[in-house]
């Protein structure tokens, strides 16, 4: 759901406007299973995809 904020408000340049927090720094992390995760500066993933798959847009 904060993605879909965050994607709202950068739209409109005006995230703090909206009360919508700065979009915080991460690492991409892969997994010895070739998962996929993203990582908060302390290594907590807070989002993570054990079986990532490409897709066209």
């Amino acid at each position: 759901m904060r993605a879909r904020e965050w994607a709202i408000a950068g739209a409109f340049r005006e995230p703090e406007a909206y009360d919508i927090p700065d979009l915080p720094p991460w690492r991409v992390c892969r997994t010895e299973c070739g998962g996929l995760a993203f990582a908060d500066e302390e290594n907590e993933p807070f989002i993570a995809a054990d079986h990532p798959v490409a897709v066209r847009r």
